[in-house]
C-alpha cells in the first residue's frame, strides 16, 4: 500500500540519499544499491554527493538514479552549504538519509533550518573521528537527527557510547549484496590478474589503507607461510588501491616474498576474481563490517578474518570461516595454512558460508528494512 502523506493525496515518499563522495567504497557500494533497489512505486529516490561525479555516478545513472553532485572541494568548502540548501528548497525531500561524518552533520544542520520532515544519519565504523571539533560537531547535533542506522551491532554500540543520545534512535542494519550476482559465470582466469596457475591462491579485496587495514600483517603472514617451517606454496592476490600501496610494495619486497604477491588494483569485476581464491583473507585491524567478507561467502568462498568491530557478526568461528586475533601474523599464517591443507575443511566453510550470506546478508532484506524505517519515521512525524 502506498504510504499517503497528510496534506497531499496518495504520492511517493521523496528520499535523498546524501553521501559525501560516489567513489569506490563499502558505504558508497551500499548507496548505489539502496538507491537503485527500493520500490518505485512508493519512493522517490535521490542521490546527492557534497563532491563532484566519480566512478558510482555513473553507475546509478545507468541504473535510473537522478544524481547531483554538489563539487565540494576539501572538508570545510563553505559553498556546499549554499549549493545543498538551493537543493533541499528545489527537492523538498521527505526523508534525508546521511552516510558518513560530513554529510550527517550538513544535513543535520540545514535540514533543521529548512524543516525537512526525516532526517537519518548513519554510523560505517568504529573509529574514533580523530578531530575535537568533528566530535563536538557530531554530538552537538547528533540530537536532530530521528534516527540513526548502523551497518553492525558493534558500530551500533560504539556509536552510542562516543555519540550519546537516546538509545532508540540508534538502529542496526547490516549491510548487504546481490547474491545472485557472486554465482559464478564468467570466471577470469589467474594469468588475467598476473597469479600463476597450478598454485593456491589467497586473496584479500579493500582499500589500501594501513595500519587500519591489515595488509602489512597478511604480508608478514604470507612471509611465514614462504618460509621454514611451513614452507607452503601460495600466492597473495591484493585488489585494491589506496595510499599504502607502495609502502606495501616496498614490505613485500623487504620480506623476501614480492615475487608470490600479485596488486591487481582496483577492479569493478570481484565477482569473477572470488572464484580463483583458495581461500579469502580480511585481515583488519579495525572494521565496522566488512562487507567483502559476505561477497567471498556468497562466492562460496572460505573466509579467514580478524575478530574485530562488526567481522564476527558475519563470520561464525569454525562454522563459516575462521577468526583470528587482529595484528598477529602468526595465528593468520596458521589459520590460513589449516585451510589451504584442508581442502576439504575450506570447501564445507564456503558452502555454509554462502548459505548464511543468503539467509542474513542478501541486498534485498537490507533494502526492505531501509523501505520500512523510512515509512514508520513518515507516519511517525506525520501523525
Amino acid at each position: 500500500m502506498t504510504p499517503v502523506i497528510p496534506g497531499t493525496s496518495s504520492r511517493r515518499i521523496k528520499v535523498m540519499l546524501l553521501t559525501v563522495g560516489l567513489g569506490v567504497g563499502g558505504t558508497e557500494g551500499q548507496v548505489l544499491e539502496i538507491a537503485s533497489r527500493l520500490d518505485r512505486r512508493r519512493f522517490e529516490v535521490s542521490v546527492c554527493a557534497l563532491k563532484g561525479a566519480d566512478v558510482l555516478a555513473h553507475e546509478l545513472r545507468a541504473r535510473g538514479v537522478r544524481v547531483i553532485t554538489l563539487d565540494g572541494k576539501g572538508a570545510w568548502d563553505a559553498r556546499v552549504l549554499y549549493r545543498l540548501a538551493r537543493v533541499i528548497l528545489a527537492e523538498r525531500p521527505d526523508v534525508i538519509h546521511a552516510f558518513l561524518f560530513w554529510a550527517n552533520f550538513i544535513s543535520r544542520v540545514l535540514g533543521r533550518l529548512l524543516r525537512v520532515p526525516v532526517l537519518i544519519s548513519s554510523y560505517r565504523d568504529i573509529l574514533l573521528c580523530a578531530r575535537w571539533r568533528n566530535r563536538l560537531c557530531d554530538r552537538f547535533t547528533a540530537g536532530w537527527a530521528h534516527a540513526a542506522t548502523c551497518c553492525s551491532e558493534a558500530v551500533r554500540r560504539f556509536a552510542l557510547s562516543e555519540v550519546g543520545g537516546d538509545e532508540r534512535k540508534y538502529i542496526t542494519i547490516h549491510n548487504g549484496v546481490d547474491v545472485a550476482r557472486f554465482i559464478p559465470s564468467r570466471t577470469a582466469t589467474k594469468t588475467d590478474v598476473g597469479l600463476r596457475e597450478g598454485i593456491p591462491v589467497i586473496g584479500t579485496v579493500g582499500r589500501l589503507i594501513e595500519p587500519g587495514k591489515g595488509i602489512a600483517v597478511l604480508l608478514q603472514g604470507m612471509a611465514q607461510l614462504a618460509n621454514p617451517p611451513a614452507s607452503l606454496s601460495c600466492q597473495l592476490l591484493i585488489v585494491g588501491d589506496g595510499p599504502a600501496r607502495r609502502q606495501l610494495h616496498e614490505l613485500g619486497e623487504r620480506l623476501g616474498i614480492s615475487s608470490r604477491v600479485v596488486f591487481a588494483g582496483m577492479r569493478r569485476d570481484i565477482a569473477d576474481l572470488l572464484p580463483l581464491l583458495d581461500v579469502f583473507v580480511l585481515p583488519s585491524l579495525s572494521e565496522g563490517f566488512g562487507i567483502a567478507i559476505v561477497e567471498a561467502m556468497a562466492a562460496g568462498r572460505s573466509v579467514v578474518a580478524s575478530a574485530v568491530g562488526g567481522i564476527p557478526e558475519i563470520v561464525q568461528h569454525e562454522e563459516t570461516g575462521l577468526l583470528v586475533p587482529p595484528g598477529d601474523p602468526v595465528a593468520l599464517a596458521a589459520a590460513l595454512h589449516d585451510l589451504l591443507t584442508r581442502p576439504d575443511r575450506a570447501r564445507t566453510l564456503g558452502v555454509c558460508g554462502r548459505q548464511r550470506a543468503c539467509e542474513r546478508f542478501s541486498i534485498e532484506v537490507v533494502v526492505k528494512r531501509h523501505e520500512d524505517l523510512y515509512e514508520r519515521l513518515m507516519a511517525k512525524v506525520s501523525a
